[in-house]
């Protein structure tokens, strides 16, 4: 990919592993310096080491720690130009008998990490006054309902709604945000879901009536390379006007 973000700095959580770590080394192949913030400390210097970038380390459900961790980019790298919130978790089940504690830990990583995170990030670029990318990382079921991940997809839901709201209040500042919402990826958070449900990516994408599951047309699972690629084109001058939006990356496992 073309050095599209040279100059830029970029900051992804979540990046250890997975989604995020494909993001950051997008971003860096792009030409932007990264900053990798993760719970895992050895997964963060894992990933930014391998990108010439820095490593944060912070649990980004603590409002202290996500400050921090904001803080601990913008003196390494200056305030960020884009800024990935792709941190969050999975825990399979259903609504009526999962426990408790599922529903609460989804909302606190999924929802509320990603609400203390980019609100210190835009802060940041707001006293920067030079614009910026915020893209927040979501998931297909934040609009489409899934046996077995109510939570998960109530978590999304609410995430990609504060998604939206941010872009309102930031778009004359020219903060620009919008969300990336995968279908079934081939991670390791998928992996354990599919441990959990005793089943395995065929049935993910042949689909399975008797859950209410469509399958996915294109035949195979998204690839962390694929969402890590429309995040550079959401971080750079080609979405220049593009703000409030919500793009799926599923092979059309959510065709409407």
């Amino acid at each position: 990919m073309n050095a599209v973000l040279a100059g830029r700095t970029a900051a992804v959580t979540g990046g250890g592993r997975g989604i995020g770590a494909a993001i950051a080394a997008a971003l860096a192949g792009a030409g932007a310096t990264v900053a990798v913030i993760d719970q895992d400390a050895e997964g963060a210097k894992r990933t930014a080491d391998g990108l010439g970038g820095v490593a944060v380390a912070a649990d980004l459900t603590d409002a202290e720690q996500a400050e921090r961790a904001v803080q601990d980019v913008v003196d390494a790298l200056g305030a960020p130009d884009v800024f990935v919130n792709n941190a969050g978790i999975l825990r399979a089940g259903d609504l009526t008998t999962s426990p408790v504690d599922d529903w609460d830990a989804q909302f606190a990583v999924n929802t509320r990490a990603a609400y203390l995170s980019v609100r210190a990030a835009s802060r940041h670029m707001r006293e920067r006054a030079a614009g910026g990318s915020i893209v927040v990382v979501t998931s297909n079921c934040a609009d489409t309902p899934r046996m077995d991940l109510g939570a998960y997809c109530a978590s999304k839901a609410a995430t990609d709604m504060m998604a939206r709201c941010l872009a309102l209040e930031l778009a004359g500042e020219g903060i620009r945000v919008n969300t990336l919402c995968p279908g079934s990826c081939d991670t390791e958070l998928q992996r354990e879901q599919w441990r959990r449900l005793g089943i395995g990516p065929e049935r993910q994408i042949a689909g399975d009536p008797a859950k209410f599951r469509t399958g996915i047309p294109m035949g195979r699972l998204t690839t962390p390379e694929d969402v890590a690629d429309l995040a550079v084109v959401l971080a750079s001058d080609a979405t220049r006007f593009v703000t409030g939006q919500s793009w799926h990356v599923d092979g059309g496992q959510t065709l409407s």
